[in-house]
């Protein structure tokens, strides 16, 4: 299982900072429930999170999701769609 650690910002200027969260191992290795926490952490993302559970989305699958794939066959909004893809661009996954 995949160590999640958090820490909240002691910086005061914004109230609405997301927690510091580190996950390990590598995201191939993650389960579905790492990833859907991983989604959870991710700015305007929330809200689709469960929507990676219910496609038993581990982290395997989440390092060949496309756009398309978001958008279409897990019927998530543009915005979202866009915020998760950069991170997943992040991981060095660029799937067209």
């Amino acid at each position: 299982m995949t160590t999640i650690s958090s820490s909240s910002s002691s910086s005061s200027s914004s109230s609405s900072a997301a927690p510091t969260t580190t996950f390990t191992p590598a995201p191939s290795q993650w389960s579905v429930e790492d990833v859907t926490a991983f989604i959870h952490t991710l700015p305007g993302c929330g809200d689709v999170a469960e929507a990676f559970r219910l496609q038993e989305i581990d982290g395997q699958a989440l390092l060949l999701l496309t756009e398309d794939h978001l958008m279409t066959s897990m019927n998530i909004k543009l915005g979202p769609a866009l915020k998760i893809f950069v991170h997943l661009k992040d991981f060095g996954t660029f799937n067209i």
